[in-house]
């Protein structure tokens, strides 16, 4: 089921974002994933609301337990501040889309699954028509 505490479970980064915020971005979701995505439904509208609120940056959103530093940090010094961001994770960042967060990329797996597939581009001729 795909409610804030079911969030909090999978995300431990959202333990302290309110059940309001969280609830309002579970609704939003809904936009894109759909029930048709069978089992991935709930897993859909949890990556995409963790996705949405990481990339919009919502109080409260913290650090994942046992991640030292942001992702893409490659060095990180205290006294004189001395920070080295890897260029693959700004670019990331930069671009935006599905690929700048970790939960965005889990739920790009899943848009893929459920909305990727065949697609015809121009006229296709009807089968069982006869044109004489």
């Amino acid at each position: 089921m795909s409610d804030p505490s079911s969030l909090r479970l999978r995300y431990s980064a959202f333990a302290n974002v309110g059940d309001d915020v969280i609830a309002y971005w579970l609704v939003d979701a809904t936009r894109i994933v759909k029930p048709d995505w069978g089992d991935d439904y709930d897993i859909g509208l949890l990556s995409l609301a963790a996705h949405n609120m990481a990339a919009g940056k919502v109080a409260g959103l913290a650090l994942d337990a046992g991640e030292q530093l942001p992702s893409g940090v490659t060095r990180f010094r205290s006294a004189s501040m001395d920070v080295a961001v890897s260029e693959a994770a700004a670019n990331r960042s930069a671009s935006g889309g599905y690929s700048s967060t970790s939960y965005g990329q889990e739920f790009a797996v899943l848009l893929r699954r459920n909305l990727g597939g065949p697609r015809l581009v121009g006229y296709v001729e009807p089968s069982g028509i006869c044109w004489s």
